[in-house]
């Protein structure tokens, strides 16, 4: 009986410790939630009042991140990357990395956002170690590898550019042939600049690899035909592209005129503007517009083109009667003279936008600045290069 009796004395006596224990133990979870809570009210408070530094610092002197508060951070940090506060989101997303206690989701999630918060900042490198990082091993690899591309497309690095795109093809994304058929007319220039026409071949035919008939390859190939002195198979080259890309006859014009001449069959420019036209690839205007453009007029035909030109254009029929006798036509030596006039007009506006984000560009470029689109950039229509007066708008509009 005593025995029992000195047993529930003991078992009470520890449930109570353990009780008193549990119960100091909730009661310090408690002021650390509170304490938590009260610093990131003091941090909203900043932000709101434009402290941006002081706001920064209470947040980070949090020292544990449950799964409320580190969303709470990222949150943080995308609204510092948006505003252009790098530095900062750098900061936030470093201390939510380097908490050991957070699962593996989120430490996956903060290294890929202090990634693009380096992308942001220009520091190429660090972004690129970090995207290869999580290319092998994150969760988002597709993210990884496209931003890795367009890392490697800044900084010129057309092979790993290519070998991106097809790590992005394993994991599932849509493919981009033209894209990378690019690339290999990137690396085909730098070749042909360098002499070594035989690497430039190798590359534009794995440019054509990727992409059947590709223009720009079809015209760098004309290219290398014309430095290793064939210059009748540039010109069939040549014409192949402008039959089937039209777009690209501003860049082809006087690169076709140059290997027809060279080839002793100045016939076959002039042929191969005939048959655009009676094919109905490019009217009389759009072609003017092209040479005129391309710097490349002084050519029969294209003075034809020139003058039919004025005659569909309003604005420029009425110009160029103002400087005639009544109801004269201009002569060839006239109609050079209102060309080399129209590029000079031309040269000083944007002559190409791309069709995907609508940017101007003053010259051709195969790959967008703006949209990072490749092909994209077509030339203004023929009959509006030249600016329109503003109509008076009406004072209730």
């Amino acid at each position: 009986m005593h025995a029992d009796a000195n047993f529930w004395l003991l078992m009470a006596g520890t449930l109570a410790v353990g009780w008193g224990i549990t119960s100091y133990r909730n009661e310090k979870r408690r002021q650390r939630r509170h304490r938590r809570r009260a610093r990131y009210l003091e941090g909203v408070r900043f932000l709101l009042d434009d402290k941006p530094d002081r706001a920064l610092e209470a947040f980070l002197t949090i020292a544990e991140l449950d799964d409320e508060t580190v969303d709470t951070h990222f949150a943080l940090g995308s609204l510092y990357r948006r505003r252009g506060e790098v530095d900062r989101a750098i900061r936030v997303h470093q201390h939510i990395y380097d908490k050991a206690s957070l699962d593996d989701s989120h430490r996956d999630a903060a290294l890929t956002e202090l990634a693009r918060d380096y992308f942001r900042a220009g520091l190429y490198d660090r972004a690129e170690k970090l995207f290869q990082q999580l290319a092998e091993e994150g969760r988002d690899r597709a993210l990884a590898l496209q931003y890795l591309v367009r890392i490697y497309e800044m900084q010129r690095e057309w092979a790993q550019a290519a070998e991106a795109h097809d790590r992005l093809r394993a994991v599932g994304v849509p493919e981009q042939p033209a894209a990378i058929a690019h690339y290999y007319c990137e690396m085909a220039e730098a070749a042909i600049a360098e002499g070594d026409y035989e690497r430039a071949l190798d590359h534009l035919k794995s440019a054509g690899t990727e992409q059947n008939e590709f223009g720009r390859a079809g015209i760098l190939r004309g290219d290398v035909a014309r430095k290793q002195g064939d210059p009748v198979l540039a010109v069939q080259l040549y014409r192949r592209v402008v039959r089937r890309d039209f777009h690209l006859l501003a860049v082809v014009l006087p690169r076709l005129a140059d290997a027809a001449r060279q080839a002793g069959v100045p016939q076959q420019f002039d042929a191969t503007l005939e048959e655009l036209i009676r094919l109905g690839a490019g009217n009389h205007a759009e072609i003017a517009y092209a040479a005129i453009v391309s710097g490349y007029y002084d050519d029969p035909v294209i003075l034809d083109c020139v003058r039919e030109m004025l005659t569909i254009d309003s604005d420029l029929r009425d110009m160029t009667a103002a400087f005639l006798p009544a109801g004269a036509e201009p002569s060839r030596e006239q109609l050079r003279a209102i060309a080399g006039a129209l590029r000079n007009v031309v040269l000083r506006h944007a002559r190409y936008k791309c069709s995907q984000c609508g940017l101007d560009s003053s010259t051709f470029l195969w790959h967008c600045p703006g949209c990072h689109s490749w092909d994209t950039l077509r030339g203004v229509a023929a009959l509006e290069f030249l600016p329109r007066a503003a109509l008076p708008r009406s004072p209730g509009l």
